[in-house]
């Protein structure tokens, strides 16, 4: 068989209820050269017999595998993707038309490795555009990565393209933040990102998905990601000259996630063993500057260090007492 130019990676998984209309916006796409590679990891609602259906289209290969974990259904699509370059759709969004085709065109044009475009926050009844200013910039590879690491671009596989020869490292079972800890890497390797401000990707807001629900294990998930980040940077010498900056974002991430988990509704000793191996990790790193990291992320370090009983204490009451005024300021209007 030909070698298509792009292939479309979709783990699935129990997801039928959603699951035609995305294969339908794959098929619709004005660009034809690709193959679509639908991973069913284990549905147990018919999601895989659904994906059976298509695959009377021979560019369409259905895979239907034990469940294993969002992260190892993509890593089995990355090892029998073909195309040139490669792409990634969750079972329950859906693309517009001209999607790829112009994802593909961007990232030719400007002989790049990466595309990163905008999405659409669907919810019922409503739509929230994100990262779609209409503006297109070009950024040499650590350029971009910095701008992925400090948070000023998403780390959404779904909105990227990338150049199947960027795509080395597998991706960890830190689900749902699997891509957090691994797109970074995959920057490492490009020479230049297209970020394109146009929103062609349909992110379904679904309650009780992933990343609406929280807990200890997606936490320690959390924290492992942005540690990963912190040390394949420091390990690997990426980004020389940046040392300082790594060491900053990652205390300041670090402080931010205990901060939320320390507000958490359900918070119990699982947390509380996430927030205390997140000091642990830290405490290396100390001394840190007010300047490096701001004035409460530094206040709450001092206390953090000093006893995590303390720190979720004062957390929780500053969240009820911003939750109390919040209510007694809608009174009064």
């Amino acid at each position: 068989m030909k070698e298509p130019l792009l292939s479309i990676i979709i783990p699935v998984y129990n997801g039928k209820d959603y699951l035609k209309a995305c294969i339908d916006s794959v098929l619709h796409q004005t660009f034809s050269d690709w193959e679509l590679i639908l991973i069913d990891d284990g549905s147990r609602d018919g999601s895989g017999e659904l994906c059976d259906t298509y695959a009377t289209d021979d560019r369409i290969i259905v895979v239907h595998r034990e469940n294993g974990g969002q992260a190892a259904a993509r890593n089995q699509g990355l090892s029998m993707a073909r195309g040139r370059y490669v792409g990634f759709v969750d079972c329950d969004d859906w693309l517009d038309a001209d999607m790829y085709a112009t994802l593909v065109s961007t990232l030719e044009e400007n002989d790049a490795d990466v595309v990163v475009c905008g999405f659409i926050e669907e919810y019922v009844g409503s739509r929230k555009l994100v990262n779609a200013d209409g503006t297109t910039n070009v950024y040499p590879g650590e350029e971009a990565m910095k701008l992925l690491l400090q948070g000023r671009m998403g780390s959404y596989l779904w909105s990227m393209l990338f150049r199947r020869s960027v795509v080395v490292e597998p991706m960890p079972h830190l689900e749902p933040f699997e891509d957090h800890a691994t797109i970074f890497k995959w920057f490492s390797h490009a020479r230049r990102v297209v970020v394109m401000g146009r929103a062609f990707y349909h992110y379904r807001q679904l309650q009780g998905s992933s990343l609406h629900s929280y807990n200890h294990r997606k936490g320690n998930n959390f924290f492992m990601a942005i540690k990963e980040r912190y040390h394949y940077i420091a390990d690997h010498g990426l980004l020389p000259g940046w040392e300082h900056e790594n060491r900053a974002l990652f205390v300041r991430s670090c402080i931010k996630h205990t901060k939320d988990l320390a507000r958490l509704d359900d918070y119990d000793d699982g947390i509380r063993a996430i927030i205390a191996d997140v000091r642990d990790e830290i405490r290396p790193l100390l001394p840190i500057s007010r300047s490096d990291i701001g004035t409460k992320a530094w206040l709450r370090l001092k206390v953090l260090m000093l006893d995590v009983d303390m720190y979720v204490r004062m957390l929780r009451l500053s969240s009820l007492f911003a939750l109390s005024k919040r209510r007694k300021d809608r009174s009064r209007v």
